[in-house]
């Protein structure tokens, strides 16, 4: 068997990272399913990240600003937590994602495209996860860039990759 990881953030942003086992013939051949066909609610999903056993080893902040009140949770294998939803335009500058565009624009992400480039925050989701700290260490728990991303805001769920990593004490770019 092999494992994935799956990753949700949700409304005023929780992230659930979860690895799931998929048989050794799972292959590539099979058709792929339609978006409605087994698809999951994001009010089934919050349902299952309402408590939170802390894997943390403190909180983080959701801005410079604000003091630490996020943790990392865990639960039945999943890795989630709930903060607010910054918007993150760095990786291959774009007419949209740009110096010109954003201010604290950089034009790298940590992890890139099978081709060496960074992402393209313009055509391609992805969410940021904090940097290796002391609080947390995020590739302990599975994660790691081109996870799968669920992303729910305003009551839907997205789908995204884990595209780039941000600063140590803030959860939620």
């Amino acid at each position: 068997m092999r494992s994935r990881t799956l990753t949700l953030a949700a409304v005023a942003g929780a992230a659930l990272l979860a690895t799931a086992a998929l048989p050794a013939s799972a292959s590539d051949s099979v058709t792929p399913r339609s978006a409605q066909e087994g698809s999951v609610s994001a009010a089934d999903l919050l349902a299952k990240v309402t408590s939170c056993s802390q894997i943390s080893n403190g909180k983080y902040k959701t801005d410079d600003e604000t003091s630490a009140t996020i943790p990392v949770c865990g639960k039945n294998g999943a890795v989630f937590w709930k903060a607010d939803m910054d918007i993150d335009c760095d990786g291959q500058v774009t007419g949209k994602c740009n110096g010109n565009a954003d201010p604290w624009f950089q034009n790298d992400t940590a992890f890139h495209q099978s081709d060496g480039k960074p992402l393209r925050a313009e055509s391609l989701p992805y969410v940021v996860v904090p940097s290796t700290s002391s609080i947390w260490k995020y590739t302990s728990y599975g994660i790691k860039g081109g996870g799968v991303v669920a992303v729910i805001y305003n009551n839907k769920v997205e789908y995204a990759v884990v595209g780039d990593t941000g600063p140590t004490k803030i959860i939620g770019e």
